[in-house]
């Protein structure tokens, strides 16, 4: 479950959702642990009591009257995924789009084509439910191609430095022209994932206040954060990075007439204290991408910066283990998804030049000790 602060509300972790025992149970005990299972999720709207036709008692039958259980505990892990990311990222399932499915699952931990397939088809199915029984009127999963995910790389576009150089330097600009709050944000906020390769929930979920999210450590800010998981991280803050959010807190502590030590809600929010959802920052990217002049800036999400730390960090000689410290990877495997295409390209332009009978180019060698920056246990 999502472990909730009680003073504040505040979540402190991803909803993870319980497994289905193994075994169906009798009726009685099944439809009693699906009523407390699903009276757990996050994302959907409070039940009414009385109304058989809600989501919540929809969803409920739907899963107590599967002919097989095996196939209840599947579409129940996708679900319960679907809206533990939903809940996390401020998506409403009910007003959800293609694009917020296909970023859910481009942030799934990489699995078989038929386990990719079968998280695909939990979604699907129960929109069709709720579809069937006129609860909603549409199914954003129904689009998004099965069985072509290869496992072993991302389908996530990751920024060239140029690319990511223009990126940068097109919402400087913006905020040195603007000076205005929102702009100033966006910076700090652009700045930060493509130098610490947090997620974007450490920026949706991060807040201000004695208690809050901000610290510094030996001169500079860090920045605390839950990892998937529910692991307590904490990321350095450097160089432009720590420059935009020092001018971001400043032009907030001028509109709000708060010293910056005591400003308190969201870290990075509306000009009416409100949090920023995952489709605002979707819409941050794509806009930036665009006044940047990059290809195809529909492509560029959230996620893209994230994977543009790995492959950049790789291809100046980062070693993956500090990969992968830094992303928060459990293992290696998993950072080597990130930075697939890059070692393969490499490997053929070694080839190309040993079969074009001249002497391939020696690598230059990896500097000692170099980091994009330490990931601490909390």
């Amino acid at each position: 479950m999502v472990g909730i602060e009680e003073s504040t509300g505040v979540e402190l972790a991803p909803y993870e959702p319980r497994a289905l025992p193994a075994r169906a149970p009798d009726a009685a005990a099944l439809a009693s642990l699906l009523a407390e299972l699903v009276d757990e999720l996050p994302a959907l709207p409070p039940e009414t009591p009385g109304d058989r036709y809600g989501v919540r008692p929809i969803t409920r039958a739907w899963l107590r009257h599967m002919k097989s259980h095996q196939t209840r505990r599947s579409y129940w892990r996708g679900l319960s995924l679907w809206l533990s990311y939903c809940g996390w990222h401020r998506v409403d399932p009910l007003g959800a789009r293609l694009a917020d499915v296909k970023d859910w699952i481009a942030d799934l931990e990489p699995g078989s084509p038929a386990t990719y397939n079968a998280r695909l088809a939990a979604v699907s199915a129960w929109y069709g439910e709720l579809i069937d029984n006129r609860v909603h009127d549409d199914n954003p999963a129904r689009l998004v191609a099965r069985n072509k995910r290869d496992p072993t790389e991302s389908l996530t576009r990751a920024l060239t430095r140029d690319e990511l150089v223009a990126l940068l330097g097109y919402v400087r600009a913006r905020a040195a022209r603007l000076n205005s709050e929102a702009a100033l944000r966006d910076r700090a906020i652009l700045e930060i994932m493509a130098t610490t390769g947090v997620r974007s929930g450490a920026i949706l979920h991060a807040r201000l206040g004695h208690d809050g999210d901000l610290g510094i450590d030996q001169g500079h800010r860090i920045l605390r954060y839950v990892n998937k998981g529910g692991r307590r991280k904490k990321a350095d803050i450097l160089g432009e990075a720590q420059t935009a959010l020092d001018n971001y807190l400043r032009a907030r502590s001028d509109r709000e007439r708060l010293p910056a030590g005591e400003l308190d809600g969201w870290l990075f929010a509306t000009g009416t204290g409100k949090p920023l959802t995952q489709r605002d920052l979707a819409n941050l990217l794509h806009n930036a991408a665009r006044g940047a002049g990059l290809d195809a800036p529909e492509d560029v999400v959230p996620h893209s910066l994230r994977h543009s730390v790995g492959f950049l960090g790789y291809e100046n000689g980062v070693a993956l283990e500090d990969l992968s410290d830094l992303l928060g990877h459990e293992s290696v495997a998993t950072t080597l998804i990130y930075v697939r295409r890059t070692r393969r390209r490499q490997t053929t332009q070694l080839l190309a030049d040993l079969t074009s009978g001249e002497t391939p180019q020696t690598p230059a060698p990896q500097e000692t000790g170099r980091h994009l920056r330490i990931v601490q246990e909390g």
